[in-house]
C-alpha cells in the first residue's frame, strides 16, 4: 500500500466506514460498482482492507506485544561466524532481516552481542541503503539509554550486519506489568526512554518507530531504546530526499498502531513525531490500553482513530485489572491520572504535529513536575491549581500549620507565601518550556528551512543561519539569546572554527551580563578565552577574560558545578601554554568542587580528568598520564559515550605521550583516534587529528601516507579558513617531501606555504618553523651555509618562543649536521648536546626515546667526522633508540647502523 496523502485520505475514509459497515457477501457486490465508478479509489479501498485482513489474521494489537516469530531455518545460521562473532541463536526477525545472539570469537574480548542481518533479498536495493543508514546513525548516537552500536561490515558472502550493544531485557511495558510497577514508577522509567529520545534529536535524528517491543528494560533497570531502522537525518532532508526510495520504504515498515497521524497520511515527519509515539507508549503504561483502541475495534478502524478521533482520558479508560497491575485500586489509579497526566497525554497526541510539545525535553518536563508535585506547565495557571499543588507538595508542613494556626492573619500570610512561591515555580517552569521551544525551533529550521533549496547544507552554514533565526526570535530575551548563541558558538570551537567561535561568544557574554545572569556569563567567557587562546591570541588576554568570569561567578553552592566548568576551561589553557603544573592545579581544584557538589556533573568531572592526564603529560609524570587516560577512557565507555569525539580527543592527547620516547606507540591511538571521528564527522573531520596522525607517519617513515593525510588535512582547514592549521600542515608536508627526496615538491610547497604564513600575525613559532623547513631543504641540496644559516635562526626562534616539543630537537639535529658539513667540529658537537638535553627533558628518565636516537646519531656522526674514537659508542647508543623505537628497517636505523659499522671498522684493533 502507497503513503496516503491528507487528500486522498478524505477521499476514502467515509468509503471505508461504509465498507466496514457491510457484511462479506453486500460488500462484495458494493466494491463491484465501486470499481466500475471510481476504480483508482476501489484498488485504494482493496489495500486498505486486505490490510485489514491480513493484519486480523496476525493477531494485530493482541497482548500489546508479540515476540517476533523465528526465522524459517534457524539451523541454517546457527554456529557460523560473521566478522569476529559467531552466531548462536535467532532473537528477532522482520522483513529487513533477522537478529541473533552472538559470541566475539576472535579472542579480543568476551562478550554477547547482537548481530542483525540484513535479508539477502534486499542486497543492492533500498533495503540496504535503509540498512546502512541505521549503522551510522547509531554510530553518532552514544547514550547510556541508547543501546550502542559496536561494529558494522558487510560478511565474506557479501551480506551487510552491524553489532549491536546485546540488551537482556524486557520490552517496557512487560516489565513494568510483570513487577506491578506503580504509576510513579512507570513515570521515572518512561523518562529515561524521552532521555534517550532528546539525545537523538539533538544529534538530529528522528526515531519514527517508538514502541514497546523497541524499548527494553535490562535485568538491572536500565532503559535502552532500541532499533533505528527507520530513523530520519533531519539534516539530510530535502526536496527531493522527501520522494526517495528509502523514505517509502521507511514508510512502508513502520508500526502502524504506534504511528503518528502523520506518518500514517504522508504529511511531514518532524520530532513531532516521536513525541506523539512517546505520548502512545505512555498511555500504554498508565492505562494498558492504546489511546486510540475502542471495545470491539478492529485495525482498520484503529488507525482511523489514529487519524481522526481525539483520544480518551486515561482516567476514563483504566479498568479494575489495570489498577492492580500499577499496585492501587481503580478509584486511586482515576485520581492520579485524573487532570494533570490526563493533560499531558492529551497534549502529547495532538493530531496536529505544532500543537503537540516543542520538544522531547518539554514532555518530559511536565512530567518531572507531576512527579515533584509542581505545577505542569501544560495546564491553566489559575490560583487554586498552584495551590492545591503547594499543599501536595509540603503536606506535612500544611498540616502542622493548620493544627498551629489559631489566627486567621497567619493563614492569610501562608497564602500569601504559597502563591509568590507558586509563581517562582511557574516563572521556572516557563523559562524551561521558553528553552525548548528554542531548541524545536532551531530543528525546525533544519528540517524546512535548511531543505528549502534543495541541496544539502554544511554544519557551518546550518549554524551560521541558525544564529541568524536566534537573533530574529528571541530578539526581547537577552537571556536565552546568550544560552543559545552560548550553544551556538561551542559548536563552532569544537569544530575547529575558533575565529567565527570566539564571534559569536562574544556576542553571547555581552548579552548574559545585559540579562544580568552570572552564570551564564563565566560559561560564555571561559569558552571564549580558550578559543583566543586556539586562535593565536595573547595568553594574557585570555587569562583577563577567565579571570573576570571567576572573579564575577557568586561563590554559592549553587554556582559550584559553574566554577568547576571554568577551572576546566582555564586548566585548558595549558594545551597552549604548555604549563602542565597549572593544569594539574585547576583541574585538581575541578574535581575537588565537584566531589563536594550537591549537583553532581560527570560530564565536566571527565573533561577535569582529562586535563589532569594532560597536566601530567606535560610535566613529564607519564606513568601517570598513562593511567589517567586509560580512566578517562573507561568512564566515557561507562557514561555512554566509547563512540564520541571527546574519545577520539583523548586518544589524540593519549598519543601525544609517545610523540617524544617510542613514538610506534603512538601510532595505534592515533589510528583509532582518526577513524573514529572519520565515523562521527565523516568529511567533516577536524584538521589537527589528521595533521597529528600525518605527523606520526612521518616520524615512521611512511611518507606516502603521511603525504595524503597532509593533504587532506590541508585541503580541510582551508574550506574551514583555518589558516593557523592549513600552515602548519603545508609546513610538515614541506619537511616529508624533503625527507623522502623529492626535493621539487618540497620547493614548490615550501613557496606556498610561506605566501601563506605571511598571513598570519607575527609569531616567533611560525617564523622557527618556516626557517626550519628552509634549512632542512638547503641542506638537502647541498646548500651547506645557507642550511646552516637557516636552521641557526630556526633554533634561535624557538628558544624565543620558549618552544619545547619534538620539532625544536630536529633542528638543533639538523643544524648539528650543517656544521658537521662544513668541518665545524666543536660546534657541531656542541648542538648535538644541546639537542640530547633537549630529548631527555621531553620524556621521563631512562625512556626510550627515537629523539634521543637522533641527537646520538648527530653527535656520532660529528665524532666519526673528526676521528674520535668514541664515535663507535655513541653510534651505537643512537642505534639502540633508533631500533628500540622506529624500528630496524626505518631510514634513520638504516643510516645509524652503517655508520656504527663504519665507525667499528675505523676504531684501532688490540
Amino acid at each position: 500500500m502507497s503513503i496516503l496523502t491528507p487528500e486522498r485520505w478524505r477521499a476514502l475514509a467515509p468509503l471505508l466506514d461504509e465498507a466496514l459497515e457491510l457484511d462479506d457477501a453486500a460488500r462484495r457486490s458494493w466494491l463491484g460498482e465501486l470499481r466500475a465508478s471510481r476504480p483508482e479509489l476501489a484498488a485504494e479501498l482493496d489495500s486498505l482492507l486486505a490490510s485489514r485482513e491480513q493484519a486480523s489474521r496476525e493477531r494485530f494489537l493482541a497482548d500489546e506485544v508479540s515476540p517476533a516469530p523465528p526465522p524459517p531455518e534457524p539451523s541454517s545460521l546457527a554456529g557460523q561466524t560473521i566478522g569476529a562473532y559467531t552466531l548462536l541463536e535467532p532473537i528477532g526477525q522482520g522483513g529487513m532481516g533477522s537478529v541473533w545472539l552472538a559470541q566475539r570469537s576472535d579472542g579480543r574480548f568476551e562478550g554477547r552481542m547482537a548481530v542483525k542481518l540484513l535479508n539477502a533479498s534486499l542486497v543492492g536495493r533500498a533495503g540496504e541503503a535503509r540498512f546502512r543508514r541505521e549503522g551510522s546513525i547509531l554510530a553518532r548516537l552514544t547514550h547510556p539509554n541508547i543501546a550502542h552500536l559496536v561494529d558494522a561490515g558487510v560478511s565474506v558472502s557479501g551480506q551487510p550486519y552491524i553489532v549491536l550493544e546485546h540488551v537482556d531485557g524486557e520490552p517496557i511495558d512487560r516489565y513494568c506489568d510483570a513487577r506491578r510497577l506503580a504509576v510513579r514508577e512507570r513515570l521515572r522509567l518512561f523518562l529515561d526512554v524521552c532521555t534517550a529520545v532528546a539525545r537523538a534529536h539533538a544529534n538530529l535524528v528522528v526515531h519514527r518507530d517508538i514502541k514497546p517491543s523497541n524499548v527494553l528494560v535490562a535485568r538491572d533497570g536500565r532503559v535502552k531504546l532500541l532499533d533505528f531502522g527507520i530513523a530520519k537525518l533531519l539534516e539530510e532532508e530535502s526536496a527531493e530526499a522527501k520522494a526517495s526510495a528509502l523514505t517509502r520504504e521507511g514508510g512502508r515498515v513502520l508500526t502502524p498502531e504506534y504511528a503518528a497521524p502523520e506518518q500514517l497520511t504522508g504529511d511531514a515527519v518532524t520530532t513531532a513525531t516521536d513525541i506523539h509515539a512517546l505520548g502512545t507508549l505512555l498511555y500504554l503504561l498508565l492505562t494498558g490500553q492504546h489511546p486510540a483502541a475502542r471495545p470491539g475495534s478492529n485495525p482498520a478502524l484503529l488507525l482511523k482513530a489514529i487519524v481522526e478521533v481525539d483520544p480518551r482520558r486515561p482516567s476514563e479508560t483504566v479498568t479494575e485489572p489495570a489498577a492492580e497491575a500499577r499496585a492501587s485500586t481503580l478509584g486511586g489509579l482515576r485520581r492520579q491520572l485524573r487532570r494533570d497526566l490526563d493533560t499531558i497525554l492529551a497534549k502529547a497526541l495532538k493530531k496536529v504535529p505544532s500543537e503537540r510539545y516543542p520538544s522531547v525535553e518539554a514532555l518530559a518536563a511536565d512530567v518531572r513536575h507531576f512527579l515533584a508535585d509542581e505545577p505542569i506547565a501544560a495546564r491553566p495557571d489559575t490560583l487554586g491549581y498552584r495551590t492545591s499543588k503547594f499543599v501536595r507538595r509540603h503536606r506535612a508542613g500544611v498540616l502542622a500549620g493548620l493544627i498551629a494556626a489559631a489566627a486567621a492573619l497567619i493563614g492569610s500570610a501562608a497564602i500569601v507565601w504559597q502563591a509568590r512561591e507558586a509563581r517562582r515555580q511557574r516563572d521556572e517552569a516557563r523559562a524551561q518550556v521558553l528553552r525548548a521551544d528554542a531548541v524545536k525551533d532551531f530543528l525546525g529550521f533544519l528540517l524546512s528551512a535548511a531543505a528549502a533549496a534543495g541541496r544539502k547544507y554544511s554544519a557551518e552554514e546550518l549554524l551560521d543561519q541558525g544564529e541568524i533565526m536566534i537573533d530574529r526570535q528571541f530578539a526581547g530575551d537577552d537571556r536565552l539569546r546568550a544560552e543559545m548563541l552560548t550553544v551556538v558558538g561551542r559548536q563552532h570551537m569544537t569544530a575547529e572554527r575558533f575565529d567565527k567561535g570566539i564571534e559569536v561568544l562574544r556576542r553571547a557574554g555581552a548579552l548574559a551580563r545585559e540579562a544580568g545572569d552570572p552564570a551564564l556569563t563565566a560559561q560564555a567567557q571561559s569558552l571564549l578565552a580558550v578559543g583566543t587562546l586556539a586562535a593565536g591570541g595573547e595568553t594574557r588576554d585570555a587569562q583577563a577574560t577567565i579571570g573576570r568570569a571567576l572573579a564575577d561567578l557568586p561563590n554559592e553552592p549553587r554556582y559550584a558545578s559553574i566554577r568547576a566548568e571554568c577551572l576546566v576551561q582555564r586548566a585548558a589553557f595549558g594545551y597552549f601554554t604548555d604549563d602542565g603544573e597549572a593544569m594539574i592545579r585547576d583541574a585538581s581544584e575541578a574535581i575537588a568542587l565537584l566531589d563536594a557538589s550537591a549537583v553532581p556533573n560527570p560530564s565536566v568531572r571527565i573533561d577535569a580528568q582529562s586535563s589532569l592526564a594532560y597536566g601530567y603529560y606535560l610535566t613529564r609524570q607519564n606513568a601517570k598520564a598513562e593511567r589517567a587516560y586509560a580512566d578517562v577512557l573507561s568512564n566515557l565507555e561507562r557514561a555512554g559515550r566509547g563512540r564520541t569525539t571527546q574519545v577520539s580527543e583523548n586518544l589524540n592527547n593519549w598519543a601525544l605521550i609517545h610523540f617524544s620516547g617510542d613514538i610506534r606507540k603512538a601510532e595505534p591511538l592515533m589510528r583509532r583516534c582518526v577513524e573514529l571521528r572519520r565515523s562521527i564527522e565523516g568529511d567533516a573531520i577536524a584538521p589537527s587529528a589528521l595533521f597529528n596522525y600525518a605527523g606520526v607517519l612521518h616520524r615512521l617513515g611512511r611518507f606516502g601516507e603521511a603525504e595524503g593525510l597532509f593533504r587532506e588535512s590541508i585541503r580541510i582547514a582551508e574550506a574551514r579558513k583555518s589558516l593557523r592549521n592549513e600552515v602548519d600542515a603545508m609546513l610538515e608536508l614541506t619537511d616529508t617531501y624533503t625527507e623522502s627526496g623529492d626535493l621539487p615538491a618540497a620547493r614548490k610547497e615550501l613557496d606556498l606555504v610561506s605566501e601563506r604564513a605571511k598571513q598570519l600575525a607575527p609569531n616567533p613559532l611560525t617564523d622557527a618553523l618556516l626557517a626550519y623547513s628552509r634549512g632542512f631543504l638547503a641542506m638537502a641540496r647541498g646548500e651547506r651555509e645557507k642550511a646552516r644559516d637557516e636552521l641557526a635562526d630556526s633554533v634561535r626562534l624557538f628558544e624565543v618562543a620558549k618552544a619545547r616539543f619534538a620539532q625544536t630537537v630536529f633542528a638543533s639535529v639538523a643544524l648539528a649536521r650543517a656544521e658537521t658539513a662544513l668541518r665545524n667540529w666543536d660546534a657541531a658537537e656542541a648542538r648535538s648536546r644541546d639537542a640530547l638535553a633537549l630529548a631527555a627533558s621531553l620524556v621521563e628518565k631512562d625512556s626510550p626515546s627515537y629523539l634521543t636516537g637522533h641527537a646520538l646519531a648527530a653527535l656520532g656522526e660529528a665524532q666519526l667526522a673528526r676521528g674520535d674514537p668514541a664515535a663507535a659508542e655513541t653510534l651505537r647508543s643512537a642505534r639502540g633508540q633508533l631500533e628500540q623505537t622506529l624500528g630496524p628497517t626505518h631510514p634513520a636505523s638504516v643510516r645509524v647502523r652503517r655508520l656504527t659499522e663504519e665507525a667499528a671498522n675505523r676504531a684501532p684493533r688490540s
